[in-house]
């Protein structure tokens, strides 16, 4: 049992009211000049390539920088090295913005020390500590060492696969979940690490289920988020993550009823049930005409692919120009294709759609105006695609072309 930790509630029920002002004050520090001096700080989730402002960005100055952060309630904010964002590969960090002081500590090679002074803050951070002690420090323990003596955890065959992968150019962690690329000892330490890292979540719910707090939330929406992975990978372990959405649904929900992280719950829960045999959801976009118009009546009476992609997606584009002429082959049958692009700019997409030569319209998400992809449970990705029957229903929420084409034949009834 958790020891319960009582924290005056008043100053961040003002806020969430709306009565007070959340000032937050952030001073932080550059750790390596590898992280060049530059930080983005903005709230979580934010895409830089459709939102992007200057007002996120903040230089340092002889490898410090500061900055004040004034909102009407606290929310999650998220920060980042501008230079390793550019070069593809970054570490974030985590803070909620309210009344106090956070210091942050940017490094090359891990993410960023953060340490609040505000009320909820210092309850997280307890939270943490504890995690920490209990299960991370032996986790990380393991982890170093069967990366400083591979030779005595894993076979052979396994470690010359990596080397000829990262020759390559491919990204390989060095690890397996197959039995057979462990020694005995090996395995018993990869198996000691799994039952760890399997405690921390239900300790976590427990913690806050005596301690609600708002960080909680936003640990719930990354357990929905972690919830897609159930459909994808082999053996994967839900319980925890459905334990934790068990716990907002029947304890977390009725608080801080007022604040926006629970329309963004709302929502990935209902993106997380577009699979298959469900009922695709109705959301407004943009005509061709500017006006917002619900996609349910772009789609009504037809067997439709919505086709979610950007300019700066490689892999939407691709399977996109892939559609082209199955688009051609089925059109005049009562097939159709709704692309909705997620640009910062309209002339980006306005290219994109005339190089790839796509014939159907298609329609703008400008800077996330509708939040069309986090509807569509697409999060920060380029795009996704969803096939739908004539009566709404999800037929496929596949990108490949050989795999959609026999469904759409078969929902139109043709040869």
């Amino acid at each position: 049992m958790i020891k319960k930790i009582f924290i005056s509630a008043m100053l961040t029920l003002v806020g969430l009211t709306g009565q007070g002002q959340i000032k937050c004050h952030i001073k932080g520090k550059l750790m390596s000049d590898k992280v060049g001096d530059e930080v983005v700080i903005c709230k979580i989730g934010t895409d830089l390539r459709v939102n992007d402002a200057s007002e996120l960005h903040h230089k340092a100055v002889n490898g410090q920088f500061e900055c004040d952060i004034e909102a009407d309630l606290p929310e999650m904010y998220e920060v980042f090295s501008y230079k390793q964002y550019l070069d593809g590969a970054w570490y974030e960090g985590r803070f909620l913005v309210e009344n106090g002081t956070v210091n942050i500590e940017i490094y090359d090679d891990k993410e960023p020390k953060i340490v609040s002074t505000g009320d909820e803050g210092l309850l997280h951070q307890a939270m943490d500590s504890i995690v920490d002690i209990r299960f991370r420090n032996e986790i990380m323990s393991i982890r170093n060492e069967m990366e400083e003596h591979r030779e005595k955890y894993f076979k052979p065959d396994f470690l010359s696969y990596v080397e000829h992968e990262r020759k390559l150019g491919h990204i390989h962690t060095g690890y397996s979940f197959k039995r057979e690329d462990y020694t005995d000892e090996g395995w018993r330490l990869f198996q000691r690490q799994g039952s760890l890292s399997h405690l921390i979540r239900p300790f976590m719910a427990e913690y806050y289920e005596q301690h609600p707090m708002l960080w909680a939330y936003y640990d719930i929406l990354g357990d929905i988020e972690m919830l897609k992975h159930a459909a994808v990978y082999q053996n994967f372990n839900s319980t925890p993550y459905e334990n934790m959405v068990a716990l907002y649904e029947s304890k977390l929900c009725n608080l801080y009823k007022d604040h926006p992280v629970h329309r963004q719950i709302a929502t990935a829960l209902a993106a997380l049930r577009l699979q298959p045999g469900k009922l695709y959801i109705d959301y407004n976009v943009r005509n061709a005409e500017g006006k917002l118009v619900p996609v349910s009546s772009l789609i009504k009476g037809k067997v439709a692919l919505i086709d979610l992609w950007a300019s700066w997606c490689g892999s939407c584009r691709r399977h996109s120009m892939a559609m082209i002429p199955v688009y051609e082959r089925y059109k005049d049958k009562g097939f159709t294709v709704v692309a909705i692009a997620r640009e910062s700019k309209q002339e980006d997409m306005e290219k994109a759609a005339k190089k790839d030569g796509y014939p159907w319209t298609s329609l703008l998400e400008l800077k996330d105006e509708n939040h069309i992809w986090e509807k569509n449970g697409a999060g920060n990705a380029g795009g996704a695609m969803f096939l739908i029957d004539r009566d709404g229903t999800i037929l496929s929420t596949s990108t490949e072309t050989e795999e959609l084409e026999p469904l759409i034949k078969k929902a139109l009834n043709v040869e």
